[in-house]
């Protein structure tokens, strides 16, 4: 389908993912074949009950991110949600990020670091600036990282900033498997793929592309791009109604401002 963007996705053919619907039958499919669903913080090596190690990359708008967290909450599932500090799809001081990253918190899930490696090149001690900002912000340690849109050149020796680096082997290598919706593709396999074989496996799924009921990367893409053009216009028609009312009420404010500079001190 080629849209607004530009760009042709290939659209995906299972009905069962893709929707929050879908993914709580994923959750609830893997508790019933007694799988132990765990954030990285609490990851052991497959010991006779199967794992699945649940993994979100905050790559976009947290709209999503909210919704899957609840939905897990609800579960009784917690997973680890990766953050970045410096993305381009939300801003990560602002209130509304502020307030996400404490009902994370508050949902028992753990909060870990996204970041681009390039970053780190450039700038070592950006690693432990970025940390230390997180771990404020979340009000818990962060014991994991997950690299974005990993390189082909040498890697950061993240392990040496955290205890947990999403891609090491004993994460996606036997006895585990590691899956990821990148693109809304799956590559070598599905979950269900996995719960059908009892596998143990690290599951990454990225919650914007799960909440609008998107056919492809491209849709998903345009979904996100009127949800975000909505949410500036919004913020803006409020800010101009504050300043409207502001207005109305100068004469008045400036009057009790004349009056407080005039009281003794």
């Amino acid at each position: 389908m080629r849209g607004r963007l530009g760009v042709t996705f290939p659209e995906h053919r299972d009905r069962r993912y893709f929707s929050l619907d879908g993914y709580r039958a994923i959750l609830a499919r893997a508790l019933a074949l007694d799988y132990r669903i765990v954030a990285f913080r609490e990851f052991a090596r497959p010991a006779g009950q199967p794992v699945m190690l649940l993994r979100h990359d905050l790559d976009g708008p947290l709209a999503g991110a909210h919704a899957m967290a609840e939905l897990e909450a609800e579960a009784g599932v917690r997973a680890t949600y990766f953050v970045q500090t410096a993305g381009d799809f939300y801003n990560l001081l602002s209130r509304a990020s502020r307030a996400f990253l404490r009902r994370l918190a508050a949902l028992g899930h753990e909060i870990g670091l996204h970041y681009e490696a390039q970053r780190y090149r450039d700038d070592a001690g950006a690693v432990g600036r970025d940390l230390r900002l997180l771990e404020d912000l979340a009000g818990q340690p962060v014991r994991s990282a997950s690299q974005h849109i990993p390189v082909d050149d040498d890697p950061i020796e993240m392990e040496r900033h955290v205890e947990n680096e999403a891609y090491a082997p004993r994460f996606t290598q036997d006895p585990m498997t590691y899956i990821s919706d990148s693109l809304m593709a799956w590559r070598d396999a599905t979950p269900h793929d996995l719960l059908d074989r009892g596998a143990s496996f690290q599951l990454l799924v990225h919650p914007e592309t799960w909440i609008g009921g998107y056919r492809d990367m491209g849709e998903a893409l345009r979904g996100m791009m009127a949800e975000e053009i909505e949410a500036v216009t919004a913020r803006y028609r409020d800010v101009g109604a504050y300043y409207a009312a502001l207005l109305g009420q100068r004469a008045e404010r400036d009057r009790a401002f004349r009056a407080r500079r005039a009281r003794p001190r």
